[in-house]
């Protein structure tokens, strides 16, 4: 079976990891041979390696300037956005005619590929995969509804993002389905969390957030909130990890804030799972948010979850505090209150609590995604 694969990104994502755990998902579970094609549009796949033989990277465009520009920014990667679908519509048209794939996953950028089957004739079936909670702009509806006929399967990562399509009339409910994100390896997880350094970490004093430095964490309003939280414990400490454009920002309202002292930027870290391992908890204020990788990560490794309630997901996994803590989005008092109850509660709560959370973590493994996955590439 023939599978294509398109997910050009301009920074690494969430849905970068996914689409390498649904190859890994695939080559490693199935007994079917697969035969995956992996479109390197700029050489963006450049840097990763698949151990499978039947992974193979097609490069797309072969111009120099698109790997070496960066692509961060608002006004940046809108332009590089719309250069990409430009210059790959003819080479990505000629694959498409050129092979008969059985199936064309699509991810990231998919205006392009959803358009390019008006011009196909071959039996190729599309699947669509939504990253997190879609902005359902004018022009994004109605193409969508336009072109819903050419797509085959529809990839939900949460019911929240399923309903969301079938009240707005956008999709046909027969072709949505919801399947977990693959993002769980229990065995890389355990590796990497072995190689803690927790006299570094110094441990269970620390409060752990993950994500880039953009507006979409919010990382203003954490910063004032554990601001008021070190009027509760002052014994407390925040390590924020990731890198991006409003560093600066951040470094200068942490000491306008006069919380130099219990606050520092970790930058982007490979192994955030010695983080977790060594941590209080896991907090996250995102205004928005696609699949929270950094929750699930949590999840599996035992560390209590307080996030805000934006949508994709968080509250069906949180599910009223069932599996962590959850306050209301951009709300100091609700985030607080979420604290102090996190604080107060008995070790025998918070157990129970990541217990159920570890029970819930395990519909994000790739070996779950595979069997869900096995039964659209083979119905």
């Amino acid at each position: 079976m023939n599978i294509l694969i398109w997910s050009p990104f301009l920074q690494k994502v969430g849905t970068t990891t996914n689409v390498c755990n649904i190859i890994n998902s695939l080559t490693k579970y199935s007994k079917k041979k697969y035969k995956i094609d992996l479109i390197n549009v700029f050489g963006e796949w450049d840097d990763y390696n698949f151990d499978d033989i039947n992974v193979n990277k097609i490069s797309l465009l072969n111009y120099e300037f698109l790997r070496k520009e960066k692509k961060g920014g608002f006004i940046s990667s809108r332009f590089y956005t719309i250069l990409i679908i430009i210059l790959s519509i003819i080479p990505l048209l000629r694959i498409l005619k050129k092979k008969n794939y059985n199936f064309f996953f699509i991810h990231l950028i998919t205006s392009l590929p959803i358009f390019l089957t008006k011009f196909l004739k071959n039996e190729t079936k599309l699947i669509l995969s939504i990253a997190g909670f879609p902005k359902l702009t004018l022009i994004r509806t109605l193409f969508w509804k336009n072109f819903q006929n050419k797509i085959y399967r529809i990839i939900c990562p949460s019911n929240e993002t399923k309903d969301l399509l079938i009240e707005k009339k956008i999709f046909n409910k027969k072709i949505l389905t919801v399947i977990k994100d693959p993002h769980i390896n229990p065995s890389h997880i355990i590796i990497k969390k072995n190689l803690s350094e927790k006299n570094i970490l110094n441990s269970k004093n620390n409060i752990i957030s993950i994500g880039r430095l953009t507006k979409q964490k919010n990382y203003f309003f954490l910063l004032e909130t554990f601001k008021k939280i070190l009027e509760i414990n002052n014994d407390l400490r925040l390590k924020i990890i990731g890198d991006g454009e409003d560093k600066d920002l951040i470094k200068k309202k942490i000491k306008e804030l006069s919380i130099n002292d219990y606050v520092s930027l970790e930058g982007f870290q490979k192994n955030i799972y010695k983080y977790l391992d060594n941590s209080l908890c896991y907090f996250s204020t995102s205004l928005w948010e696609g699949p929270d990788l950094a929750m699930l990560d949590a999840a599996f490794l035992n560390t209590p979850i307080i996030c805000s309630d934006c949508k994709n997901g968080r509250k069906e996994f949180i599910e009223n505090n069932k599996r962590g803590y959850i306050f209301k989005t951009n709300d100091m008092n609700s985030a607080l209150n979420a604290f102090e109850l996190f604080f107060e509660d008995k070790k025998l709560d918070v157990k129970k609590k990541l217990i159920n959370a570890k029970k819930e973590v395990k519909n994000f493994t790739q070996f779950r995604y595979y069997l869900e996955i096995e039964k659209i590439l083979t119905n």
